[in-house]
């Protein structure tokens, strides 16, 4: 007994109970055990060795084993120097971070003299914060809901008065007019659950007071001590190559945490509210912001009269999409900000925007997401690791995907792929900013509008101009003396003015945001932890600052981790820079390379000259990024013949063809397709839009000389389109081909395009439908299989709809998908989710192929991490630094290569059968009815004759 109690003390560890228990306890407890520990000698603990992967996953067994040394290149997530000493002050701040709802960040853009009040000041000589707790003392606790009682009773005063006050300034400082009213009252409630779940941490002696210099000696959670500790070891990952080339980060996590007796997947959180109660408390607190937050307007009369800062408004939006060019309005509820004030605000700028922490890039690594989707990326409180979206509110999209995870290493490819992702290093391109800020400084001057809409820059919302009724009429003119028509003209033109000013001030403001982060950052290393939809599909999680979004987005940002370019590398960033200006789509490499020397001294001009010089970079399809090219070369040729050592830190782009329709080519090994997608080997890069053209003229001089139903059409086409048929109005039908465009989404597309082409409107529906069927027909012609199979897709996908289940499958890399297209409906007193069968058939032969696209870059990603290469990704755009894009280009072929030489098709049919047609299904349906879904859910399309190996030989596939 002495001997297993002894054995059994040696095994313990409470260096990592700090968050359970006080140092006096500690101590205790410490000294029992070192007492029972001489009762015998433990042997060196076993370890356990777990697999990586699935062994039965062939995409990833490649994975199963470490990189050879020699095969690995470095440590893709270290940043030359940041050591652990550099990460321990900032993993500090960050924590401090995390443990408050707002941030505020200097406005470095709006200029205001010094004897202007800015727009904090005028909030304070209003008295919000006081007036706020006028409304908290007026509020009975017995009289209102119960949390909101709870709130009153439990929460400091002061701190629930700060909370609403920062609310409101966040609000107010950024500029927009009108915000989502769900948005609003989630900035409303999340801050004061945040201090409710202190306050209930701290009853529970979780929490602990603290002197802590680093922390402004504030009271922190004591958990914070622990996660330090998990930090301390798990930072090792970004310093040391070793670590990072034998293990995954989800790996390392577990071993930093389970060297301090922690669970990986440790968080102690609050519960969260459901959204009936949610609403019903924002209901009371949005009412104390409300009737709190007022401010003194000049009235007509010459009397000063206080209004309210806030209050909801129903909008029209246009929804609109993918498929279809057309809109449709829907009303959305809105906390509107009073224009009065806002024009307030406009005169007198806030000194500081407010912004949410959550929605801001992290400057330490962010935790990992580990089995299961669980964990990262922030320390102290849980995410999401599939995005929740605000029309699927009915549906839990994160429990669905769990719930159909049946072993711990399923998805686990996912999870690391997000994680890799989430941990490349990134800074602000300086240079590139200072331009930018320069530019969009102009964005208030009428004069320079022509030159900030060929850059894409917004302008603010005072150089609009919006019909006055005084000036339209004259003074005096009462509207009911003006003559009907012109009135509704002024009326129409006034409201067209107004919705154009608040579009473009909407724009702007999000410019701002971009702007005034990206000088809140300067210097620092950030991060920009990932989740995904439920398709699989990534996206950073920061929405105002990443790499993921327009031209000025990208231009600002580039990799922390500097490369030496290396014998190609200096090739590969001038091609980058012309393949940016999209002159050349057509031309061959060397091509691209010829022209690129032959514009060395105009890049050189862009880059030292951006706004005085000869501004070439101005014509570019992508400006901003390609005067980011042309700064890096310019200085790379500064080191002369040792140009191949010079430090890149520019990420180089490779985008696929069309990537929709190469997966759609592939799983249908259409070989024509697969041709006009670049799957194939070919001198100069194909064009499946122009192609596509061609083949819909082809079929029109057909017509034209037949005595067939479409001859009348199309001769009277050519009255009106005398030329071939312009790629631009077939382009977007077979971009969206992927997405399930319709026939009727079809001639909607291209009747836009022939307006634009000035073809009257009556007309160009009839040449619409015309063109639309001869551009599915064109499209059949070449991807003949692939077409086939989305007809398949959409079959089964009513198949599962017929049998009242919501369409679902498995992604290659083991990720569950389940489309949440449901609505909520009354069974048997009961309310339940039933599918909506038109949104699961119409939306999954795109998600499905969306999934594959997700598969295949996070297959990319992982092999590129596997090798010690920087990968980044925006969907079908690959980005590393200029030195490993041979690299990058060779993984990306073999892994498209080893997804389709999966039997995808075949699986999924499998999938089907196995999953909607269960034994008990069988028992409850007629034999004829089993055998009608049996042959649905059966593939009957041939493929075609594509060699998918000939992908690796293809130049233009990614470039």
């Amino acid at each position: 007994m002495e001997q297993k109690a002894g054995a059994l003390a040696r095994g313990v560890s409470i260096d990592g109970l700090t968050l359970l228990i006080n140092a006096e306890d500690k101590s205790s407890i410490q000294k029992e055990l070192d007492r029972l520990t001489k009762f015998s000698f433990l042997s060196k603990k076993r370890r356990f060795e777990e697999k990586r992967y699935q062994f039965e996953n062939e995409l990833v067994a490649p994975l199963q084993a470490n990189c050879p040394k020699e095969l690995y290149r470095n440590n893709p997530f270290e940043v030359i120097g940041m050591g652990k000493h550099n990460y321990k002050p900032l993993f500090d701040k960050h924590l401090k971070t995390e443990s408050t709802m707002w941030v505020q960040v200097k406005n470095t853009v709006e200029s205001r003299s010094d004897t202007k009040t800015c727009g904090e000041d005028l909030i304070d000589q209003w008295d919000w914060k006081k007036r706020i707790g006028e409304q908290l003392r007026m509020i009975e606790p017995d009289s209102t809901h119960p949390l909101v009682s709870a709130f009153l009773t439990l929460l400091p005063r002061e701190k629930l008065i700060e909370t609403l006050h920062f609310t409101a300034l966040a609000a107010c400082s950024q500029g927009q007019n009108l915000i989502g009213a769900a948005q609003f009252q989630f900035n409303v409630i999340e801050p004061i659950l945040r201090e409710f779940g202190n306050v209930f941490t701290k009853k529970i002696g979780l929490q602990e007071e603290e002197e802590c210099t680093v922390l402004e000696n504030r009271k922190i959670n004591g958990s914070f001590q622990v996660w330090k500790k998990v930090f301390d070891r798990y930072i090792d990952y970004f310093v040391d190559s070793e670590i990072s080339r034998k293990y995954t980060h989800r790996e390392w996590w577990k071993e930093a945490c389970q060297s301090l007796q922690l669970s990986p997947d440790y968080q102690f959180e609050m519960g969260n509210l459901d959204a009936e109660t949610r609403t019903e408390v924002c209901n009371v607190i949005v009412n104390i912001i409300f009737n709190s937050c007022v401010f003194p307007c000049q009235m007509k009369d010459g009397r000063t009269a206080w209004q309210r800062a806030f209050s909801y408004r129903s909008i029209s939006v246009k929804e609109e999409s993918k498929l279809v060019t057309d809109s449709r309005l829907s009303l959305s509820r809105m906390v509107s900000i009073n224009p009065k004030l806002m024009s307030i605000f406009n005169e007198n700028p806030f000194q500081g925007i407010v912004f949410s922490t959550a929605n801001l890039p992290m400057t330490v690594p962010p935790r990992p997401w580990i089995d299961g989707g669980k964990g990262g990326p922030l320390y102290t409180s849980n995410q999401d690791i599939i995005r929740n979206m605000a029309e699927f509110s009915s549906f839990r999209l994160n429990r669905e995907m769990r719930n159909r995870i049946k072993s711990p290493t399923q998805a686990r490819p996912v999870f690391d792929a997000l994680n890799h992702l989430g941990s490349t290093p990134w800074i602000i391109n300086e240079s590139m900013l200072d331009v930018l800020k320069n530019v969009f400084g102009q964005s208030g001057t009428v004069s320079s509008q022509p030159l900030l809409e060929k850059l894409g820059i917004p302008m603010r919302e005072n150089t609009f101009e919006v019909p006055d009724f005084v000036k339209e009429f004259g003074l005096g003119v009462k509207k009911e003396d003006v003559d009907t028509g012109k009135f509704r003209d002024y009326a129409k033109r006034k409201a067209e003015a107004i919705k154009t000013r608040n579009e473009s001030n909407s724009l702007w403001c999000w410019m701002l945001y971009r702007v005034v982060l990206a000088d809140h950052f300067r210097g620092q290393t950030l991060f920009f932890p990932h989740n995904m939809d439920f398709r699989g599909r990534v996206y950073p999680l920061s929405p105002y600052l990443s790499h993921m979004g327009d031209d000025v987005n990208r231009c600002i940002l580039k990799f922390a981790k500097s490369q030496p370019l290396g014998n190609e590398g200096f090739d590969w960033l001038k091609l980058h820079c012309v393949n940016l200006t999209g002159t050349m789509k057509r031309s061959s490499v060397a091509d691209r390379l010829l022209e690129a020397d032959r514009l060395i001294p105009t890049i050189i001009d862009s880059a030292t000259n951006p706004l005085d010089g000869e501004k070439w970079w101005m014509n570019s399809d992508e400006p901003w990024q390609t005067l980011a090219a042309c700064m890096e070369i310019e200085r790379a040729l500064r080191y002369g013949s040792d140009v191949a050592h010079f430090p890149s830190q520019l990420p180089i782009h490779q985008d696929g063809s069309c990537n929709g329709l190469q997966h759609y080519a592939a799983l249908g090994r259409d070989n024509e397709g697969g041709i006009q997608v670049n799957l194939t080997q070919s001198e100069l890069p194909n064009d499946v839009y122009s192609d596509v053209a061609e083949r819909v003229e082809q079929k029109r001089l057909v017509d034209e000389n037949s005595e067939g139903e479409d001859r009348d059409a199309a001769r009277k086409l050519r009255e009106f389109l005398p030329m071939t048929v312009p790629r631009k109005v077939i382009k977007q039908t077979v971009m969206t081909t992927v997405y399930g465009v319709t026939m009727y989404g079809a001639v909607l597309q291209i009747k836009r395009q022939l307006k634009a082409l000035d073809i009257p409107g009556d007309d160009a529906s009839i040449f619409a439908r015309y063109l639309a069927r001869k551009t599915f027909a064109s499209l059949n012609d070449a991807f003949t299989s692939s077409m086939a199979l989305k007809d398949w897709f959409r079959l089964i996908a009513k198949g599962a709809s017929d049998l009242v289940r919501t369409v679902e499958w498995v992604t290659p890399l083991g990720l569950p998908v389940v489309q949440p297209y449901c609505k909520l409906v009354e069974r048997s007193s009961k309310l339940v989710l039933v599918p909506v069968p038109m949104k699961q058939v119409d939306a999954f032969p795109p998600n499905f192929v969306h999934s594959l696209d997700s598969t295949h870059m996070m297959l990319t990603s992982l092999n590129c991490a596997h090798r010690g290469i920087t990968f980044a990704a925006v969907h079908d755009c690959f980005w590393t630094h200029a030195n490993s894009v041979d690299q990058m280009n060779e993984i990306c072929r073999q892994q498209f290569v080893s997804l389709h030489s999966q039997p995808i098709v075949e699986q999924c049919s499998d999938w089907f059968k196995n999953t909607y047609l269960t034994p008990t299904v069988k028992q409850i349906l007629p034999t004829e009815e089993c055998e009608k879904f049996e042959n649905i859910f059966t593939v009957k399309v041939r493929p075609g004759e594509l060699d998918i190996e000939k992908v690796k030989d293809s130049v233009y596939f990614f470039s």
